[in-house]
């Protein structure tokens, strides 16, 4: 008598293990592009090397996907031989070095690497490069071309995030060689032209209301050059004045602005008001400053909520002002220098010499360039 076989359905520990990723990473640069990059899927990022790997996969070898650091192994094909002993054949593998040479990259891939990748890697990079590789998917994001957008807000107020994103622009500016346009969305008593000692140009408010009247013209009327790469767009209304900005006003200036500039820093206000929501749609990164304090971390972990709700994915980067949490960078207080840069309407980049190192690794993950490194290969594949 025949019997059908019936195969038992799939328990939820064979289901995690099936989509389980395991990471191990000697930064943490590396670490937070690979959390942010690998979003949504059941990952899991450790710090070490291959060889951290090769010890876990002795007992453990229900997994999905693996990548591990190479940085720093003298010779990283003998620890692969050994990876290759313990790690079951259907496992993808991917790796994370500092060779950038082209005939180590084709010994990888002829021996079954999935993907590697040189450091310094970002989100981007991860999202772009690694993880069609490891999930065949693309994670959900900005689907159209143009600038690249960044938004900056803070946790609370004196946060100092307007400061940030001056700084920020002028050095994005200055690292890639690129075309930045530093929007301030603070119409009524924000502080970016005050803090570069300018005037605001006409325009912003009348183009945020009524998109129809923001012609190609717009940008000529309404920047003011703060350098001949970085463009200032903000305005200075009255308090009393009802603002009556539009999504689609809002909508319509973004697109203008990334037809022109590279990088589209944009100061935020918060809470977000609705008609700002295609800002955080169309931002690859949402940068939220905060201090060690009960209502900063709050509020941070609000806008980490909102960004997601409004974007469908997590895109923020926390920057601490201080030591003592676990953000994903830190800027310290670099003291009295910075209120005295404001004070006297000029960059605190260009006053305040410490600020230009914390601000590196902020434009090494939205860029993928390191300071001082031209970035226009990258911006020709990229934008």
């Amino acid at each position: 008598m025949n019997m059908a076989v019936i195969n038992p359905p799939e328990d939820a520990a064979s289901v995690v293990a099936r989509n389980r990723i395991i990471c191990f990473v000697n930064d943490e640069i590396s670490a937070t592009a690979l959390r942010k990059g690998l979003e949504g899927s059941n990952v899991s990022i450790n710090r070490g090397t291959i060889r951290n790997a090769i010890r876990l996969l002795e007992t453990d070898t229900d997994l999905f996907a693996l990548v591990a650091d190479i940085s720093g192994i003298e010779d990283p094909f003998t620890e692969l031989e050994r990876l290759a002993s313990v790690c079951p054949p259907d496992v993808r593998v991917a790796l994370i070095g500092e060779s950038r040479e082209i005939t180590f990259y084709r010994g990888l891939m002829e021996i079954g690497i999935t993907e590697y990748l040189p450091r310094p890697i970002t989100r981007d990079i991860v999202l772009d490069e690694l993880r069609p590789r490891l999930l065949g998917d693309v994670a959900p994001g900005p689907a159209d071309r143009g600038g690249h957008v960044i938004s900056i807000c803070g946790a609370q107020g004196g946060a100092g995030a307007t400061s940030v994103a001056i700084n920020l622009a002028l050095q994005l500016a200055e690292t890639t060689k690129a075309k930045v346009a530093l929007l301030d969305l603070h119409l009524q008593a924000g502080e970016t032209a005050v803090m570069l000692g300018v005037q605001p140009g006409p325009g912003l408010r009348i183009a945020l209301e009524n998109p129809m009247r923001a012609d190609t013209l717009f940008i000529e009327r309404a920047a003011i050059e703060v350098n001949e790469r970085v463009s200032l767009i903000s305005a200075d209304e009255d308090l009393d004045v009802q603002l009556q900005i539009t999504e689609a006003g809002v909508r319509h200036v973004l697109g203008l602005l990334r037809q022109r500039f590279n990088y589209i820093v944009v100061d935020v206000p918060v809470p977000f008001p609705p008609s700002i929501y295609p800002v955080i749609a169309l931002s690859r990164h949402v940068l939220v400053l905060l201090e060690p304090e009960v209502t900063g971390l709050r509020n941070a972990h609000a806008l980490r909520a909102a960004v997601t709700s409004i974007a469908g994915q997590d895109r923020v980067f926390t920057l601490l002002k201080a030591l003592g949490a676990e953000p994903d960078m830190i800027i310290p207080d670099l003291g009295k220098r910075m209120t005295e840069a404001v004070n006297l309407g000029i960059p605190a980049l260009k006053h305040v010499s410490r600020l230009r190192r914390h601000l590196a690794p902020i434009v090494r993950e939205i860029t993928g360039v390191g300071a001082g490194r031209k970035g226009w290969l990258r911006r020709l594949l990229r934008l």
